[in-house]
């Protein structure tokens, strides 16, 4: 038995050891149906943090109107299973699907406009959309207007006239369910999906660099979250037996994401434990009437002092991380014999005595003002060129333009052969442009090894759903790409930190870890915009072996930003000079340190006169 087989079967035991234990309890009485009602609120529950922590946790955009889809979901399981002349048993799990994909599709087309947008003003539009579904829902006579909807059936009489034994179902449904949706997240967030989601929530410029098309995995993490909001709405409609549009306001949305925000945005674990803990609360402190509200407040003042991340911040608990844990502790000890590795497979694109990039009077315009103009670049393969020029001139606007983040207003971009202007940075990125950039952007909370799985996003195609249920080729593909994300870190000598959050390594190794997450989205060019920024002499003559060890190993083209003049003129082979958004010169280093122009530019007019007098002087 392998350590995830082991893991599964574990984490399976837990489950179905804590589901046992609970139904029995239920079945004897010892739960009574006061008890039993809070235990579905807290699954109920936990299905709407960690559909919230999704969007809010993973994608880090805020969402305030969460309770919104609930009331979706709620009310389209209701009134299915209302109209509907079938066994309850058989119209419930129907509402759910109903109830679930209906709120799905609310969600896109929510989220087409609203994801264009971040921060406060998607806050904004999103609670702007909880109030006014609540607003529609009491104004719509099917729905029961404002006296809400009645004549609901209940989970907890519809199974049989036991109310033990149709508690322990209503039990058996829900709970399987959450397992189910959990089980889903965690395994989705470990996917290819779910690193490009969490990318965007790190860095969205980076993570589009780096091939991720960020709009359409905004939306996709939004319409996840909420489907299995609506599924969570479904159960809420049939614990009870009326629903009102007033149950689903901003406070209950505002009560979701106190959740999230105090298990850790970004942990599902802790959505869980939150979810279990604040609705339990309250009514452990029932009897202390009085200074219940009292205590409550002051144990979440306290825990936003003390744990402003949250209960687990970005960490998950799992049996299968703790079966790797225990693994990797094994090989150290025992030291097992190696699997046999699959080397990086760089592209091979013939392109031989023609230009692998061009620019053709490429150039643009902030209204009145010219960045760039009629810039002329060639670079040939596996060729090394500098692009150098006084602060201000217009380097990294280039650079920009290369990649698509600025569209040219004139001029073109022809990357071997095709035009690649007008295309957006993550499409550039795939036909092989990749860039790094002048302040290091990392995804901090991820592993030095996710951050280069990331980059390798395009060359994978499993689906979401494959994702979710972790089907042969999902596992096929995880395991080529962890094989080659590894072999990748051992060129550049940190496979040993392939586990360590890149947030925390050494700023050389952050820059390093940059460049090789640049490569391995398999580019043809690569664009380093001042990779020696910020690093002393000795880690500024190691990466210069570094840029050598990569045109040689990797078959790639090569230009550089660079204003450590040592460095450009000890490995550059051919030096473009920019000003003012222009190019002033070209030519080989030497060309390029005894020109007149070049001086000028660096130095100013009067300093370079005076300069040249000196040298004849002397």
């Amino acid at each position: 038995m392998n350590k995830k087989t082991k893991a599964i079967t574990l984490n399976t035991l837990a489950i179905l050891g804590f589901y046992t234990l609970v139904s029995i309890m239920i079945l004897t009485g010892t739960l009574n149906n006061y008890l039993s009602n809070i235990l579905i609120t807290v699954l109920i529950t936990i299905i709407m943090t960690a559909s919230l922590n999704v969007t809010t946790g993973l994608l880090g955009q805020l969402a305030l109107g969460h309770a919104g889809f609930m009331a979706i979901g709620a009310y389209t399981s209701a009134l299915f299973t209302k109209s509907m002349a079938m066994d309850f048993g058989w119209s419930l799990p129907l509402s759910l699907v109903l109830g679930g994909i209906t709120t799905a599709l609310f969600g896109m087309l929510i989220g087409i406009p609203a994801l264009r947008l971040q921060g406060d003003y998607l806050a904004i539009i999103t609670l702007g959309f909880g109030e006014i579904i609540r607003v529609v829902i009491e104004n719509l006579s099917f729905t029961g207007g404002a006296a809400g909807l009645t004549r609901i059936t209940r989970m907890t009489r519809a199974f049989s006239e036991d109310r033990a034994l149709s508690s322990a179902i209503q039990f058996t449904i829900v709970f399987f369910i959450t397992a189910l949706i959990i089980a889903s997240i965690f395994t989705l967030g470990r996917s290819r999906h779910g690193r490009a989601i969490i990318s965007i929530r790190e860095n969205a410029i980076a993570a589009e660099a780096t091939g991720i098309p960020t709009t359409r995995y905004k939306l996709l993490a939004f319409t996840i979250a909420a489907f299995f909001a609506g599924i969570a709405g479904g159960l809420f409609a049939h614990q009870t037996s009326i629903l009102n549009a007033k149950m689903f306001g901003f406070n209950k949305s505002i009560e979701y994401l106190v959740m999230v925000v105090l298990g850790g945005m970004g942990s599902i674990t802790g959505s869980v434990v939150a979810s279990v803990v604040l609705v339990s609360l309250p009514e452990l402190l029932r009897g202390m009437a009085e200074y219940r509200l009292i205590i409550y407040s002051l144990l979440l003042i306290m825990m936003m002092l003390f744990r402003p991340a949250g209960l687990l911040g970005t960490r998950e608990f799992s049996m299968l991380a703790f079966w790797e844990r225990l693994e990797a502790v094994w090989h150290r000890v025992f030291r097992r014999e190696a699997k046999t590795q699959m080397p990086f497979q760089p592209r091979y694109d013939v392109w031989d005595e023609k230009p692998v990039l061009q620019t053709h009077q490429l150039g643009i315009a902030f209204g009145g003002l010219k960045a760039a103009e009629k810039i002329n670049i060639e670079l040939m393969n596996d060729e090394i060129v500098g692009l150098i020029g006084p602060n201000g001139a217009g380097k990294t606007t280039v650079f920009n333009l290369l990649t698509g983040v600025y569209a040219p207003t004139e001029g073109q971009v022809i990357l071997m052969g095709k035009q690649v202007q007008g295309k957006q940075t993550h499409q550039i990125t795939v036909d092989g442009i990749a860039r790094t950039f002048q302040n290091i952007r990392l995804f901090k909370s991820m592993s030095a090894l996710d951050n280069i799985k990331v980059a390798f996003h395009s060359r994978m195609r499993y689906s979401p759903l494959s994702a979710i249920i972790r089907d042969s080729k999902c596992l096929s593909e995880e395991r080529g790409i962890d094989i080659r994300a590894r072999e990748l870190l051992r060129v550049f000598e940190m496979e040993a930190l392939a586990d360590v959050p890149a947030g925390s390594l050494p700023y050389g190794m952050q820059r390093k870890l940059e460049i090789c997450r640049a490569l391995a989205s398999n580019p043809k060019v690569l664009l380093l915009d001042e990779p020696a920024a910020g690093m002393n002499p000795s880690e500024t003559a190691e990466l210069m072996e570094t840029i050598k060890t990569i045109r040689s190993q990797f078959s790639v083209a090569i230009l550089l930003i660079e204003h450590d003049m040592r460095l450009v003129m000890g490995i550059c082979e051919r030096i473009y000079v920019l000003n003012y958004g222009r190019i002033i010169a070209h030519g080989l280093p030497e060309e390029i340190r005894n020109n007149p122009e070049v001086i000028t530019a660096y130095l100013g007019q009067e300093q370079a006169q005076k300069e040249a007098e000196h040298a004849q002087g002397t």
